[in-house]
């Protein structure tokens, strides 16, 4: 019964011991995971970043700052590229679709997080789209591309 008790001790220090360490521990990549309309996961991404990309804190403060930089997100999809931008928006969004097969067409529909269609774009044959989402409230919308038998899905920040 003794050692039982022993053991048990043992085994219960090392899991805290344990425990301890983890918390410590960081990811050295973050992840992200793409969503369907209901919430599923679709995809995980693994995002590569060096040290040598980390921003630099600034020496002095300004009174005033630079604007932000409009970030721009890119993915192949067979033949043809898809560019969103900017992503986090205000309510300006533009999605552009090029060397799109000819005769192929896109469509483009915004969902909410409850999975209610806010907008849509049928039959795009390429080129730019811009969705204003300026009346919807600040949130995470998801962004569906499907053309032909290729689809991509977009978390898109509304602020």
């Amino acid at each position: 019964m003794k050692t039982i008790y022993h053991l048990l001790l043992s085994i219960l220090l090392l899991g805290i011991t344990g425990f301890t360490v983890c918390d410590k521990m960081q990811a050295q990549n973050p992840v992200t995971y793409g969503y369907d309309a209901s919430g599923n996961r679709m995809s995980r991404v693994i995002v590569f970043t060096s040290k040598a990309q980390a921003p630099l804190p600034k020496a002095e403060a300004t009174a005033e700052e630079e604007p932000a930089e409009e970030k721009v997100y890119t993915e192949m999809l067979k033949n043809f590229s898809v560019r969103i931008y900017p992503n986090p928006t205000k309510g300006d969004l533009t999605v552009e679709i090029q060397q799109l097969p000819d005769g192929q067409t896109a469509n483009l529909k915004l969902y909410n997080m409850s999975g209610k269609l806010i907008h849509h774009k049928n039959n795009f044959h390429g080129g730019i789209e811009k969705f204003n989402i300026s009346k919807h409230p600040a949130g995470i919308y998801v962004l569906k591309i499907v053309a032909g038998d290729s689809s991509t899905e977009w978390k898109i920040v509304k602020k």
